[in-house]
């Protein structure tokens, strides 16, 4: 891939003006810095220890990548690879390299401030133009002096970091249709990934989306971080803003129409004195789908609304299953429901709630929810709530207007509330009435449908036909996109599909699309669905990832299936998802149960039994983990804003407001544990982590995760006979002894890096290598820290043995040498 950038180079001699030079050589140099940021990205998570280079956090930030980003990354990540892997990693980044005097890091910096400055929020004369085009140019060749080992090469299969890096795939799709690209953003939907960009070209920079793997650098793998809520960062009427959400990903990529609700939704918004909004209408016509239209508007900075802006946006689907302090519980009736859309607000407080918020209800709940706004210097208009899908709460008159009376407390004393309902609540709010597309919107929808499915039949129709198509469908999208896809997988015309499908009833419809559907699946597809109905846990990305295991098929693959008709209902938060089956679907799978043979019934049930004692195990290990290291450590005002500037990549603010939360809470064990993980981690200040790691352990010596800390800080440093003793210590509080030897491991592994010898070297890999052959042999792999451990262990196996065979080259040439 160097040849490609150096062809772009020498392309910019025939570009005359040097505003058009500096436009161009600014891609260039964008697209530089992103690979350099992907290429660290593929050797951290290969050949350094995950768990320690705080990888998730750097990635998600990536998805949406700006200028300034590479920088503060690669500040984070480089002298982590540089201790672990590389010694010499990227050198020129942080030092003088050659005649540069300036770091490239500085350089690369003055860059990104002229950024700000001028291009993007100012004016550029002619001065600066020749300037920054001179500066940018020679920007991009001092990049490809130090980014030279992290530029990979095709191998003739893909591309291929040098032999420093040991010839490391590259997984990631950083060179498309034989060209550079510029990354644009990473998504996620449904927990599939997809990177989309442009090609690097002055002719055509076409964008273009690409497939990632599952388990690709961006994906989270392990347990969840502290809380269901993001920290998002938005610009409004050019200024930056900062909350908290838990906001699902849009619905649609091929959102249509809608201004008019779209407009009344931002009025309402800037509307301070209006407490409540309701979104209604019929099912089917799209009231979800237009709310997380624009609160993902809100969130890319598209919108600007007047302050106050909200500080948290609670998003609440009103679902009928909830883990809770006692296990799984299933709800019913209209309280316990609406019980949890409070409790879900108060989680991104403290993502674990101790058994007083579940034996408290109603108004004594919502009142207790206020005093920990009030705690945290919030009133109601601070809050955002966003309630969905209403309807199904309540059924009689007299729940309907106890459900009303429910809403009225919220916005009075909580936040302000946007509900989403198929009739018209008992309560006084702005109402925004959701019925059919206009019919040049519905025409405009089946015609972009058509071309993203291929359907033929609706690309080749004329105008006349396709208004026609639009009336009988009473302009409801949902149906609009069941025919489209229905032409494109049966194979068949628009009169066809409409007289034998589409003039049933709407159950009539579903029923004969489900038997569609069902007949296209292979067999382990219509497994999985089988065996979701006999789940007692939630139906999320875990579950039904733990259940495509079980049976045999890829993730995706199920999701293929599941898109085929309306088989539920889908919250879609990117990273993870979501899904309850509608009702008639839930049925229809039962009938096709019922037609298995007997061993078949009871082999899906045995699967289900075993997906449920996964997710119930996997809750209790993420329960105990975010109780041990966030409800204990994030208690105080001070720690609280340590982690939101820690979130946020405020480094040395970060530092001072954990500094106050420890003046404020001296005798805090958890806190000192998590300050000191920052600082390991995020700061890079390891000898000051270690001091706060064993102030850690001394307030409580039996903190098994301020022990392992403790054990990781000394091993960070090089110090592998404390990191034992304080590892041997974590295994007698409570560490699993895999997980113990595993570390002990790792730790000798990155040591025979850093020693001299060949003896010594060899003598530390085997000795890894004993320890990681007793780890995997002591390993459980009951699930959650044990998977993760034994897919550690096998990596590192992996790492060890080739480590092994290339000193043991280097000895052999070492003594022919000799003689």
């Amino acid at each position: 891939m160097k040849k490609f950038y150096e062809r772009y180079i020498s392309e910019v001699e025939s570009i005359d003006g040097c505003s058009e030079r500096l436009t161009y050589l600014t891609c260039v140099l964008r697209s530089l810095l992103q690979v350099s940021v992907v290429s660290t990205f593929e050797i951290a998570s290969k050949k350094a220890p995950s768990d320690e280079m705080g990888l998730s956090e750097l990635t998600n930030r990536f998805c949406k990548p700006t200028d300034g980003l590479p920088i503060q990354i690669l500040d984070v990540l480089i002298p982590k690879i540089r201790g672990y892997v590389d010694k010499k990693y990227l050198w020129g980044w942080f030092e003088s390299l050659g005649d540069n005097e300036v770091p490239l890091s500085k350089q690369i910096l003055e860059w990104v401030e002229f950024r700000n400055k001028r291009p993007g929020h100012g004016v550029l004369d002619d001065d600066l133009i020749r300037e920054w085009s001179a500066k940018t140019e020679n920007l991009v060749l001092m990049c490809l002096k130090v980014f030279e080992d992290v530029i990979p090469d095709f191998n003739g299969e893909g591309l291929q970091l040098s032999a420093r890096h040991g010839n490391l795939t590259i997984d990631s799709p950083i060179f498309v249709n034989g060209s550079a690209i510029v990354i644009l953003e990473v998504v996620a939907r449904k927990g599939i990934w997809k990177l989309k960009g442009q090609i690097l070209s002055r002719e055509n920079a076409e964008d273009f989306t690409v497939n990632l793997p599952e388990d690709n650098v961006f994906s989270s793998v392990g347990i969840r971080d502290f809380n269901e809520y993001d920290l998002a960062e938005v610009v409004s009427n050019n200024k930056d803003y900062s909350f908290f959400h838990n906001i699902p990903v849009r619905q649609t990529d091929t959102f249509e129409g809608r201004d008019d609700e779209l407009d009344l939704l931002k009025e309402w918004m800037d509307d301070e004195d209006s407490r409540y909004c309701l979104v209604y209408g019929d099912g089917g016509y799209g009231k979800t789908t237009l709310v997380l239209e624009m609160l993902n508007k809100f969130l890319e900075s598209e919108y600007d609304f007047e302050e106050p802006l909200p500080t948290i946006i609670s998003y609440h689907s009103a679902k009928m299953t909830r883990w809770t302090e006692d296990g799984l519980i299933h709800l019913t009736g209209i309280s316990p429901v609406m019980d949890e859309c409070v409790r879900d607000l108060v989680r991104c407080f403290y993502p674990v709630l101790s058994k007083d918020w579940y034996s408290v209800s109603g108004r004594s709940l919502v009142d207790k929810a206020v005093g920990v706004l009030r705690e945290n210097k919030l009133t109601r208009d601070d809050v955002l709530l966003v309630i969905d899908n209403t309807e199904t709460l309540a059924t009689s008159s007299q729940e309907v207007r106890d459900l009303g009376s429910f809403f009225k407390s919220l916005g009075k004393s909580i936040g302000r509330l946007i509900v989403t309902s198929r009739r018209r609540e008992f309560i006084e709010a702005t109402p925004i009435v959701v019925e059919g597309l206009s019919e040049k919107d519905c025409i405009s929808l089946m015609e972009r449908l058509a071309v993203d499915f291929k359907a033929k039949p609706i690309i080749q129709a004329g105008e006349p036909t396709l208004r026609k198509v639009c009336k009988q469908l009473m302009y409801k999208p949902i149906l609009l996109e069941a025919l489209v896809k229905y032409i494109s997988r049966a194979n068949v015309g628009i009169d066809a599909a409409m007289d034998s499908v589409f003039k049933r009833s709407n159950e009539e419809l579903l029923e004969f699309l489900y038997e569609d559907a069902w007949a296209r699946m292979n067999q382990l597809q219509k497994e999985v669905f089988l065996t979701l109905i006999h789940l007692s846990s939630p139906l999320d990305n875990n579950t039904i990832g733990k259940t495509c295991q079980e049976i045999g098929l890829q993730h995706g693959e199920f999701q293929a299936a599941l898109e085929e008709t309306h088989f539920s209902i889908v919250s879609d938060y990117g990273r993870s998802y979501t899904i309850e089956l509608v009702d008639l679907a839930g049925k229809f799978f039962y009938q096709q149960f019922g037609r298995m043979g007997v061993d078949n019934r009871e082999r899906l049930k045995k699967v289900a039994d075993r997906v449920d004692k996964y997710a119930a195990e996997r809750e209790r290990v993420e329960r105990e983990y975010k109780a041990d290291r966030v409800a204990e450590a994030f208690r105080s005002e001070y720690a609280k804003a340590a982690k939101v500037s820690a979130d946020k990549g405020e480094i040395e603010n970060a530092i001072g407001l954990y500094e106050l939360a420890l003046e404020d809470d001296p005798l805090n064990s958890a806190l000192h544990d998590r300050f000191s993980w920052f600082l390991l981690n995020k700061a890079n200040r390891y000898q000051y982590a270690r001091e706060v790691s064993k102030k850690a352990v001394e307030l409580e010596p039996d903190n098994c995760d301020a022990v392992v800390g403790l054990a990781l800080v000394h091993y960070r440093i090089g110090d592998i006979e404390e990191g034992d003793r304080a590892i041997e210590h974590a295994g007698q509080v409570g560490r699993p002894l895999s997980f113990c030897l595993l570390r002990k491991a790792i730790a000798r592994y990155y040591k025979s890096k850093e020693v001299s010898g060949f003896d010594l070297r060899l003598e530390l890999l085997d000795k890894s290598l004993e320890f990681l052959d007793k780890a995997g042999r002591s390993n459980n792999n009951s699930g959650g820290y044990d998977a993760k451990n034994l897919k550690d262990i096998k990596r590192y196996q992996g790492l060890v043995k080739r480590a092994k065979t290339s000193l043991r080259s280097q000895i052999t040439k070492s003594r022919m040498g000799s003689f």
